[in-house]
């Protein structure tokens, strides 16, 4: 739907609100996994998305851009006195078919607005009482609801309005004997029925010819009526699946036919106040605590939409297993700043939270390069929250990158390789002095005077093999010194003339 939009409507918009309600009333749509799924003006306006976007007046505003978008053929609506206010679909095919058995059942129920009065099967009966008029040779032919609804099953099954009348003309074309009443529609029922539509439904096929396998709504119809579903009813039930699930309709008909036969109407009217209930007990969730609707209002916050009742109960019930909110708001984050706003992502890194979810964004470029530095050198992948936290402080105080980049030469060579020295480093301006290079080493050649007193130039952070060196020359020279302590002794030594040589 949303590669359609791109290509054929958004070039055609120049009103940003039409803009913003058209992609949020798509994705909310989406999120609702179903072909048939609606919204309503008030569900839209309660999105942080519209709610805050739509400048001063939001609910005027929303008001005006659904027109429009409906106006354009982006959203379809349907406006039935079945339903406690308009409810909007995507104009798709399954949409269309949505609202149209809406409307056929309040049609059925008797309860159709003037708008309904266009609907197929009125069309049809009407052109089918003109036919019959002229046949019949009577200036009018009173429709009856029994009339109706042989209509709608006709139509149902497949059969055009073409075909019904072409049957209904072979029957009446026979003179009626003077003195008779005129026939009715019922009369030619039997021999409308007699032949196959040219392009049978999915309903003739399966319920009709049984062709096709039943639906499972089908199958539950019968075992709750004692009687396959008729087209009023299969349709219907085709609708509310497509709108609301298999599951929740089936559960929905044991309710309501488990009372009365002709409940199939009510049908979709309940469904739909149950989804409002549902969608407003996951908005503000009423618990004893306030602890799953401060989870709902972070899903809301970080992905501007309210989730739908699945994710509500998704997350009431995680949110038995995970009660530390540092949680839920890292992945939250995580997944936004990630680009990944999808609740299937998100519970799965609620279930497996790794260390980084909770790593703090960096403040700056500077602090990102500290974190990279930081993880390739001493963390090995992994930072920690406190130093993360003390990094981000540090580098807005001290901006030039050239002394952190020294800081961490210094502490390689130092051999000293962790926050404390580091922080110590950089935060003390003579941390490196000038002698020193950035490989945390004195230049060759400086010297050092202090009082007259000249020393030699001297390497102050030795390497380890320069330490080593050092030492095996030690113990060279002890090992020398024991040496001539013990020729000392000898008196027959004519090199040391009687005296002991001086160490």
């Amino acid at each position: 739907m949303l590669d359609e939009f791109i290509q054929h409507t958004l070039a055609q918009i120049d009103d940003l609100a039409e803009l913003k309600v058209s992609l949020v009333a798509m994705r909310l749509l989406e999120l609702k996994n179903s072909e048939s799924a609606s919204t309503t003006q008030r569900e839209l306006g309660q999105l942080p998305a519209l709610r805050q976007g739509l400048g001063f007046a939001p609910q005027i505003a929303l008001e005006s851009a659904l027109k429009r978008a409906v106006m354009r053929g982006t959203l379809i609506y349907s406006a039935a006195p079945s339903l406690d206010e308009p409810r909007y679909f995507l104009n798709t095919p399954a949409g269309c078919r949505a609202v149209d058995a809406i409307e056929l059942a309040d049609q059925h129920r008797g309860d159709a607005t003037p708008a309904s009065t266009a609907h197929p099967t009125a069309e049809t009966l009407s052109a089918i009482s003109r036919e019959i008029e002229r046949l019949e040779m009577i200036e009018a032919y009173p429709a009856s609801a029994s009339d109706e609804a042989l209509v709608e099953e006709w139509l149902a099954r497949g059969y055009t309005r073409d075909e019904i009348a072409r049957k209904v003309r072979e029957v009446l074309a026979v003179p009626r004997p003077k003195g008779t009443p005129a026939r009715t529609l019922q009369v030619c029922a039997q021999h409308v029925a007699e032949e196959p539509p040219a392009e049978p439904s999915a309903y003739y096929q399966s319920i009709v010819a049984r062709s096709a396998p039943l639906a499972d709504v089908a199958v539950a119809h019968r075992e709750l009526t004692q009687r396959l579903p008729n087209g009023h009813a299969y349709y219907l039930l085709q609708a509310a699946v497509d709108m609301f699930g298999a599951t929740a309709t089936i559960n929905m008909m044991r309710q309501l036919l488990s009372s009365r036969d002709d409940a199939i109407d009510d049908l979709i009217p309940m469904l739909s106040e149950r989804e409002e209930a549902e969608m407003e007990l996951a908005r503000s969730y009423a618990v004893p605590d306030l602890w799953v609707r401060e989870l709902i209002q972070l899903y809301e916050t970080h992905f501007g939409l309210l989730p739908t009742s699945r994710i509500g109960q998704d997350i009431a019930t995680l949110s038995v297993e995970i009660k530390d909110i540092a949680v839920w708001r890292a992945v939250f984050q995580y997944a936004a700043a990630q680009n990944k706003r999808n609740w299937e992502y998100v519970s799965k890194l609620l279930s497996n939270p790794s260390p980084a979810l909770f790593e703090p964004l960096p403040v700056n470029d500077l602090a990102r390069f500290a974190f990279t530095e930081y993880k390739r050198r001493i963390s090995r992948g992994v930072l920690d929250q406190y130093v993360a936290g003390e990094i981000n402080a540090l580098a807005q105080q001290v901006t030039d990158q050239a002394r952190w980049e020294a800081a961490f030469n210094k502490a390689a060579t130092a051999n000293a390789l962790n926050w404390n020295y580091l922080k110590t480093v950089i935060s003390n301006p003579q941390g490196i002095s000038a002698g020193e290079g950035k490989d945390g080493r004195r230049k060759q050649g400086t010297t050092t005077r202090q009082k007259g007193v000249s020393r030699r130039p001297q390497i102050e952070d030795s390497t380890e093999v320069e330490r080593e060196a050092a030492r095996e020359r030690a113990r060279q020279r002890i090992a020398e010194r024991a040496k001539r302590r013990a020729t000392s002794g000898q008196q027959d030594d004519p090199s040391s003339n009687g005296v002991p040589e001086q160490s």
